[in-house]
């Protein structure tokens, strides 16, 4: 029973968005590409990689602008996605976060390990840029996550304490967890930032776009493209970015 809360902060996490994986209350910035779930790719964007005019053909870059994140965090929808209508096409340029939609399945797991679990005041916001040249995907990506769990006293009774609670979010990687008693167990505000710098190789076929071992389904449309991670296991959220 003690590993059923362990799960929860883990499971809250948007692991699909911005081409990106989510390290858990953590930055990634260090040059390894693991090919895992997370997508974490080699730091090629502090070294080159670029935002200039070459971008849309997919040559060489231009190493005297770097590809940087700016401007706000932007509002990611919850709940009431609208489903991906994948096409394919050319990936090639500089994208910027636009938008997006993550369904309320992104807490599915922490429920099925803790039946009764609640999440509410959940907010999602995210920015970040993205670069693709003819081979290789880099990403500079920034996303918070703020949320209030509702945890049934049944799955309070195998940790101990409300305190006890609090640990065992925070120990699945999750920045900050306070829980207070409440009639029906805890109640939990959570909040959690991830940042990523990563790029890696990547190959499209037809609708798909594989980096390393994650899959996505895109759209290309004018200077749009929208996609949904498709690796097993993934939250199905849906991203729009723009050039």
């Amino acid at each position: 029973m003690k590993s059923k809360l362990f799960v929860v902060g883990a499971s809250v996490l948007v692991c699909s968005g911005l081409w990106m994986g989510c390290s858990s209350g953590s930055s990634v910035d260090n040059g390894t590409a693991d090919g895992g779930p997370s997508g974490s790719e080699a730091g090629a964007s502090e070294t080159g990689t670029t935002e200039g005019g070459s971008n849309d053909a997919g040559g060489g870059t231009d190493s005297s602008t770097t590809v940087e994140i700016t401007g706000p965090l932007i509002d990611i929808q919850y709940k009431g996605c609208t489903p991906l209508a994948a096409c394919g096409g050319d990936v090639k340029g500089t994208w910027r976060l636009t938008g997006g939609c993550v369904p309320d399945g992104a807490f599915a797991a922490a429920k099925q390990q803790c039946a009764g679990l609640v999440e509410s005041n959940v907010k999602f916001q995210a920015r970040g840029v993205v670069f693709a040249d003819a081979t290789k995907i880099t990403r500079k990506t920034e996303v918070k996550l703020t949320a209030t769990l509702a945890v049934p006293q049944m799955c309070v009774a195998a940790i101990g304490t409300c305190a006890d609670v609090a640990t065992a979010i925070k120990f699945t990687g999750i920045d900050t967890a306070t829980c207070a008693v409440s009639a029906g167990g805890c109640d939990c505000d959570v909040a959690d930032q991830t940042n990523e710098n990563t790029t890696d190789a990547y190959t499209t076929s037809g609708n798909t776009l594989t980096s390393g071992v994650r899959t996505f389904d895109y759209c290309v449309a004018g200077n749009e493209i929208k996609y949904e991670e498709t690796t097993a296991k993934a939250v199905p959220a849906v991203f729009t970015l723009a050039k």
